[in-house]
């Protein structure tokens, strides 16, 4: 299985905090399940099981360990929140404005209920249902037709239904006899759990604003409250995340960003409440007591997952696909990892592996592993414009917690590595390699002692240290033989020049390299210790990796852009190939 970087924490059975004890500081694959749709409800976890839903309204339950499929059931509507496991059942709705209960062992359906029409929602942005959480004998469920629904949860018929003015899209927070249940009409409903009568309701600035006049919704309340000591935490579209007493209603305080809607659920942690923004495009933490800023981060995308924590981190995802773990009390980035789809789901942590969903139709699997250092070289510019594969590699490695490293830095890098021996990747944005690094003789080299010791090397140019330089770094001349006494590698110079239709190889697939690009001609036939990654129409080999020293170090030669400027797609390929088995 292919191997990269993510992770975040906690949700279990239903999508608010858990506080697991540890903290996952360089988490690794485990495996990778892809379901073709998205996935943006939370899994949820029982008996060694994991059970979740995607957008193309399949619920899968897996086995935990191997993510080999159990059962799947299939229904008519998008799944987008979290299934409740009670009573040997697995209990969820779908946007076919059914709930649903299957077998949590079979996946046999054993009841449904059919809920009334949704309501039109004139503003958008409605992405989730409300999941259902269990109070005695029922289930509790919101819709989007207004309905709070009580069922039975061992023949799903219908206990009572509470009615308010609009959709329920957040999940209600049941505390004792009491349930809170949030609603569209930004309104906070607190309902008896037993016999659905009213039993308060708290009113939020929203629902004096009025949204046709701002052009967008300022009422609606989509967030999951969470309550410790209390206090009921809260966060509306009205651009406010409220703290109110849970018995008297009253508000203790409001924070705000100005106008910007409260996209995620808050998590309490301590004394500390965490949270997502959208237009505010920001995480915060916001002080327990006093409603005030702790701190904030501005990631320039919406935050619409709910945040969990652990002892040491917050880890939350946003629109752009980032997983972000933060420093709980700075929150100072720990590190960040690039998904290929939105990250609206929340996490959750279960027996130190993390499970969570992406919009790219996946869902990951990740556990602790082995610290992994990374770093792009790109070294101050002088007059070799040249000799830099792409001007863009570097701004997008760099917030991906690459290193940026000039020709000084570059030396230390690789000392304190073979040193160290932590596994460590260096992307070349740049496509000569200083002497320093090389030698005047290829052989015993720096740069071939770190990847002995298990470094890696993506390359993303011609022959290293093909091009012969002046002091300018204008090239005036080639040696092929120091490329190939470097690499011991009999390297082609009437090679199949032109650029050529390449196919990636089964191995080059495991590495994340596209299944078909167009390459330059290639320069060897594909022997000398080289595994192939890509192979062009001519059969020669168009991208390889080559191991030295352990199985994880060696040297990577990938390129797929040529005349046409580099992509989005070729830049996380790139990346792929430095972080693959790390």
């Amino acid at each position: 299985m292919q191997r990269i970087l993510l992770i975040l924490l906690a949700l279990a059975a239903l999508p608010n905090l858990i506080i697991a004890n540890g903290s996952l500081n360089h988490p690794q694959i485990k495996w990778r399940f892809e379901t073709g749709a998205p996935i943006r409800g939370t899994v949820s976890v029982s008996n060694g099981k994991l059970y979740f839903g995607n957008s193309a309204g399949t619920l899968y339950c897996l086995d935990k360990l191997s993510a080999k499929e159990i059962w799947r059931f299939q229904t008519a509507g998008a799944i987008v929140s979290q299934p409740l496991l009670v009573g040997g059942k697995a209990i969820f709705q779908a946007r076919d404005n059914k709930v649903y209960a299957v077998d949590a062992l079979s996946g046999k359906l054993l009841w449904s209920f059919q809920m009334e029409t949704p309501v039109p929602h004139t503003w958008g942005w409605d992405y989730y249902d409300a999941s259902p959480v269990a109070h005695g004998s029922n289930v509790l469920i919101g819709s989007g037709d207004n309905n709070l629904y009580a069922l039975n949860l061992r023949s799903g018929k219908l206990a009572w239904k509470f009615s308010m003015a609009d959709k329920i899209r957040a999940t209600p927070l049941v505390s004792g006899s009491k349930v809170y249940v949030p609603d569209f009409n930004g309104f906070l409903y607190v309902v008896n759990a037993t016999i659905g009568e009213e039993e308060g309701k708290y009113e939020t600035e929203g629902v004096s604003y009025y949204n046709k006049v701002y052009g967008w919704d300022r009422t609606s309340l989509i967030s999951r409250p969470a309550m410790k000591d209390n206090q009921v935490v809260f966060g509306a579209r009205d651009g406010g995340l409220y703290s109110i007493d849970a018995v008297s209603l009253e508000k203790k305080w409001r924070f705000t960003y100005g106008s910007s809607w409260v996209g995620s659920s808050p998590t309490i942690d301590g004394n500390t409440v965490y949270v997502g923004w959208s237009d505010a495009l920001a995480v915060s933490a916001v002080d327990m007591t006093s409603g005030k800023e702790l701190w904030k981060y501005d990631g320039g995308s919406y935050f619409y997952s709910t945040p969990v924590v652990d002892e040491k981190h917050v880890y939350i995802g946003s629109f752009a696909g980032l997983v972000y773990a933060f420093e709980k009390t700075t929150g100072r980035v720990v590190w960040k990892y690039q998904t290929q789809g939105a990250v609206m789901s929340s996490p959750i942590l279960d027996d130190g592996t993390l499970y969570v969903g992406s919009d790219d139709g996946s869902l990951y699997a990740f556990e602790e592993g082995e610290e992994r250092v990374l770093a792009v070289y790109y070294p101050e510019l002088k007059a070799q414009k040249e000799m830099v594969s792409s001007e863009k590699i570097l701004p997008y490695l760099e917030p991906l917690g690459y290193a940026r490293l000039d020709t000084t830095t570059l030396t230390m890098f690789m000392k304190d590595r073979i040193a160290d021996k932590k596994q460590s990747s260096i992307v070349f944005a740049h496509q000569y390699i200083p002497r320093a690094v090389v030698g005047k003789e290829a052989e015993g080299s720096l740069l071939n002692q770190y990847m002995a010791a298990g470094g890696r090397v993506v390359w993303l140019g011609y022959f290293p240290n093909y091009w012969v330089t002046n002091k300018d770094f204008n090239i005036v001349a080639s040696n092929t033989q120091y490329s190939t006494d470097l690499l011991n590698i009999n390297f082609d110079v009437n090679m199949d020049f032109g650029v050529y239709y390449a196919k990636a190889t089964e191995e080059g697939l495991k590495w994340g390299v596209p299944k078909s690009f167009e390459s330059l001609g290639s320069s060897i036939s594909g022997d000398q210790g080289i595994i192939p990654l890509a192979v062009n129409e001519h059969g020669r080999v168009a991208a390889f990796w080559k191991p030295l020293g352990s199985m994880n170090g060696g040297y990577i030669s990938f390129c797929s852009w040529h005349y046409m400027p580099i992509r989005q797609s070729d830049l996380e390929t790139i990346r792929k190939l430095a972080e693959h088995g790390l």
